[in-house]
């Protein structure tokens, strides 16, 4: 089974304006922590989908090989995220007043 994809900036303006508070300005922590989430959630899929095809409940082998490099891919973003995140504290914290 194929399924559609839909595009990437709806969901990215829909989803923006879910965490915009009263101001008008997002709050970073209800973001990240949403961010947080989905990447359990993508973890928790692939994980399932492993047992799937590991127990052979499922037909195809391509959803599960799938889901696997979502997850992947998704654990690699987070990463390169908080890597660029405690450089940038670094660079603040070595900054001379």
């Amino acid at each position: 089974m194929i399924v559609p994809l839909s595009p990437l900036d709806n969901k990215i303006n829909s989803e923006a304006s879910k965490t915009n508070n009263a101001n008008g300005s997002a709050d970073f922590s209800s973001f990240l922590s949403e961010a947080l989430d989905k990447l359990e959630n993508v973890q928790s899929e692939a994980e399932q989908a492993a047992a799937d095809l590991a127990t052979g409940q499922v037909d195809d082998f391509h959803t599960p090989v799938i889901a696997m490099e979502k997850a992947s891919l998704a654990l690699g973003l987070a990463v390169t995220v908080r890597n660029k995140v405690v450089d940038a504290y670094n660079q603040i914290m070595q900054m001379q007043i």
